[in-house]
């Protein structure tokens, strides 16, 4: 929160608070001690601040600890017997001057003190603890801020370093690739070559984008597959699908990728076609992708080692919709299964 957005809320606060206090003031102006009312309730806002201020500027996150705590206690306690007895003296002090003129000061001491004392300490006790978790609140609001910043940035470095690790192993694939193809057909590999290309500069350059068009992300799928087509004899091995509009979509870059990329990983090529299935499925604003794999027998033991990242994946997915998702993955008899649903605002 900025720090003029922060004044100008206590600006406001203080304004309504003290406009409740007078307006009541004003409707229960009846009696002798009217016009001493105002002053003492002038009195009490004044108050009011300088003791809502006086444990907001307090407490820091310095204080959280047990020595800060042990000092925030006692000087509570010692502000509440000092500024207690003076504010029930200043208070009380219009009033004696209508009950005794002469000797004011010593009416307050023999009356005020004693009738209202234990009502202003426990008006007090109200508004610096009021004033204590204000600013306890204002610090785990900073804090909450800056985790999701950080959490953010992190996620962008993930990113990164997804971008980094998937260059070195999809290339050296790709290239061999395409290296077995110069001599028996060359017009696919110089296509593919092209393929590849766009893929490089999609993920130097768009993927570093907060949000890309969905059009652009199912280009960059496509590239992939085609690339990824080369390895296999059955061109049917890999199904991928879409419907729905999806001309105006805006999504996260990447977002579908570590799946796709974990089903060639872990994959079975020596399943029946499709080997490898997968749709997106657009329905206003809702995404659904669905990818369907063959596994080896000895998946688990691979993916734990993989580096797949799915607690990763998920962390991402909460920081970007906000739990507006729902991700489902089974792994059932050499069959995996991941469903991701997005809402998009």
């Amino acid at each position: 929160m900025e720090k003029k957005t922060l004044i100008k809320l206590h600006i406001i606060f203080w304004i309504v608070s003290s406009s409740i206090s007078l307006l009541d003031t004003f409707v229960y102006n009846i009696d002798a001690y009217s016009a001493h009312r105002y002053i003492t309730v002038s009195i009490r806002i004044l108050f009011n601040i300088f003791t809502f201020y006086s444990f907001y500027f307090l407490v820091s996150p310095k204080i959280f600890n047990k020595k800060g705590i042990v000092f925030l206690v006692f000087f509570e306690i010692a502000y509440l017997i000092v500024f207690g007895f003076i504010f029930t003296f200043i208070t009380y002090l219009p009033f004696a001057y209508i009950n005794s003129p002469d000797n004011p000061f010593e009416y307050t001491l023999a009356n005020g003190i004693e009738n209202r004392i234990f009502a202003v300490v426990a008006y007090i006790a109200m508004v610096s603890v009021l004033g204590i978790l204000s600013k306890v609140s204002l610090i785990w609001y900073r804090n909450q801020i800056k985790q999701k910043e950080t959490e953010k940035q992190n996620i962008s470095n993930e990113l990164a370093m997804l971008r980094a690790q998937i260059n070195p192993h999809f290339l050296f694939n790709t290239l061999n690739n395409i290296k077995s193809l110069t001599k028996s057909l060359p017009l696919k590999a110089i296509n593919s070559v092209g393929k590849l290309m766009s893929i490089m500069q999609y993920m130097l350059y768009e993927s570093s984008q907060e949000t890309v068009p969905l059009v652009n992300e199912i280009t960059h799928i496509h590239n992939y597959l085609d690339l990824e087509k080369i390895r296999y004899s059955d061109p049917d091995f890999i199904d991928f699908k879409i419907s729905g509009d999806y001309s105006n979509i805006l999504i996260p870059p990447l977002i579908f990728m570590p799946f796709i990329e974990n089903a060639f990983k872990h994959g079975n090529r020596l399943s029946p076609a499709p080997g490898i299935s997968i749709k997106i499925g657009v329905l206003k604003s809702n995404i659904h992708f669905e990818i369907i794999n063959f596994t080896k027998d000895n998946y688990e033991s691979q993916s734990r080692n993989s580096g797949f990242g799915l607690a990763n994946i998920r962390r991402r997915l909460d920081l970007l919709f906000d739990k507006k998702y729902e991700l489902i993955i089974a792994n059932e008899n050499n069959t995996y299964l991941v469903k991701l649903n997005l809402i998009i605002p």
